[in-house]
């Protein structure tokens, strides 16, 4: 099954975050260049940055989806109260809360 993106990002920021752990403080043990560990601290901390911003814009799809559903409603809160109005209404606010 594949992972939501939720878990990706989770994986990725985890991932990032133990690789800089290791490369950051383990200056004898590994065995690479120092132009090398460079790099790949770079790129593990733009890749940790990346996840969180991705992680933080997942969180606001929420709030912007039921910011959406309200606009419908009160776009439509001008119509006679008819059972097309009511039907309406019905199946916004069941999707509101969720």
């Amino acid at each position: 099954m594949k992972p939501t993106s939720q878990e990706l990002l989770e994986a990725v920021s985890k991932h990032c975050h133990h690789q800089l752990t290791l490369y950051k403080f383990n200056t004898t043990t590994l065995q690479v260049s120092d132009k090398y560990r460079e790099g790949r601290l770079t790129a593990l901390g733009y890749l940790a940055e990346l996840s969180f911003y991705y992680m933080q814009e997942e969180k606001s799809i929420e709030k912007q989806f039921k910011e959406q559903i309200d606009k419908q409603l009160k776009l439509h809160s001008c119509l006679d109260d008819t059972e097309y109005k009511r039907g309406l209404y019905d199946a916004l606010n069941e999707v509101l809360h969720l």
